[in-house]
């Protein structure tokens, strides 16, 4: 090496290959040393990981024994009771999976008849009946219900009612972008006609076929209205009002969400009423199902490594994370076909997979109808889900 430096003064072509060679030799040392650190904090990285599973697993295992305990020495104590938690909706959006999943927890109940609607009846309400109704529990315990139609359809006193009703009730609205809603609200009720002859959408066979009629109508009676006002919270009644008049309207106008938002607001805060991103929730569970858990105040005993993607179909499912999985290293989420999963039903999802697809010229018009009230929305919850 040092006669071919002692060269390089004579030889300009001998200079640029060895200054050539020591600088390929000193990019692949400091890339192997690159390297090797990058090794070394991915391990300390999941050693730490690691670590907080562990410490998260075993809090989890002291608070399932005290809660089992608690429940075994308060079978006595269980009676009836109003619920603590209703899922206000939206439709399409997500309400029965988040339901599904909760009901995991040893300190969630939920009636046999999910769904009560006895809220959006037009009789006065009879608490008795609605008490009646719901699952025993203890007084650690949460009766939940949800009726995703609560949030948007009549009347247009439900928030009143369930205030007064229940005054210290916690909310869950979990809404969804719109425009792939308003899609798989319409593929929800065409099964329905197909399989049950339900007449809500019987003469449209296709999407677009429903959106090109219904959209201008929407459009013309929104005009109308906000030439009395221009708050969209003044749309409430008039949307509700069109539901009575036309069930089908539904799948179009329930995306306003806008125009519901404010109502719900003036009975319930931040503390009462949690707003869930749908999109969110359908892309990663485990983390909104913690700030469920906290939300509804009870302890956090399901935990975002519990869920899991199915192998078949890829959406989540629940499966309890144990010190076995940790210690087989399983931290990418996935499963195994025979491990024991609790999945939604089959009839979840019809539209996420990709077998049913609407025009994306169908789709635009419904974006750039949707965003103002979006946009609106977001400024009401103070939460930007960025849908477009």
């Amino acid at each position: 090496m040092r006669f071919a430096f002692r060269n390089c003064k004579t030889n300009p072509k001998l200079t640029i290959v060895v200054f050539g060679s020591v600088s390929i030799l000193l990019l692949l040392a400091i890339t192997k040393l690159k390297l090797y650190h990058d090794t070394v904090d991915t391990r300390l990285r999941l050693e730490e990981t690691n670590e907080a599973r562990r410490s998260r697993l075993e809090k989890r295992e002291i608070q399932l024994k005290e809660i089992e305990h608690y429940n075994k020495e308060n079978i006595k104590n269980e009676k009836r009771r109003l619920p603590k938690v209703i899922g206000i909706g939206v439709k399409k959006c997500g309400t029965h999976g988040i339901i599904g999943f909760l009901d995991q927890h040893p300190l969630i109940r939920i009636p046999e008849e999910m769904e009560m609607f006895f809220f959006s009846s037009t009789k006065s309400p009879d608490i008795s009946f609605y008490r009646k109704r719901m699952p025993p529990t203890n007084d650690r315990q949460v009766a939940m219900e949800k009726t995703p139609i609560y949030f948007a359809f009549p009347p247009t006193n439900i928030p009143y009612r369930i205030k007064t009703s229940i005054p210290h009730v916690k909310l869950i609205l979990i809404v969804c972008d719109p425009t792939p809603r308003a899609f798989s609200d319409y593929v929800h009720e065409r099964i329905r006609h197909e399989l049950y002859g339900d007449p809500m959408i019987k003469n449209y066979k296709t999407f677009e076929q429903y959106v090109d009629e219904y959209l201008p109508q929407l459009q013309r009676h929104i005009k109308e209205w906000q030439k009395v006002s221009l708050l969209h919270s003044d749309l409430r009644e008039k949307l509700v009002n069109l539901t009575n008049i036309n069930l089908a309207s539904t799948v179009l106008s329930n995306g306003i969400y806008s125009a519901h938002i404010k109502q719900w607001q003036s009975f319930f805060n931040s503390s009462t009423l949690k707003v869930v991103d749908g999109k969110r929730f359908m892309q990663d569970p485990g983390p909104v199902i913690e700030e469920l858990q906290d939300f509804i105040g009870i302890p956090k005993v399901l935990l975002r490594e519990d869920f899991v993607r199915h192998p078949d179909t890829g959406f989540f499912c629940y499966r309890k994370f144990t010190m076995q999985h940790l210690q087989n290293q399983s931290t990418t989420r996935s499963t195994k076909s025979g491990e024991m999963l609790k999945c939604l039903g089959g009839g979840k999802g019809r539209t996420r997979n990709g077998m049913q697809k609407a025009k994306d010229e169908t789709l635009h018009k419904l974006r750039a109808f949707y965003r103002p009230f979006n946009h609106q929305f977001f400024t009401d919850i103070g939460e930007d889900f960025k849908w477009d």
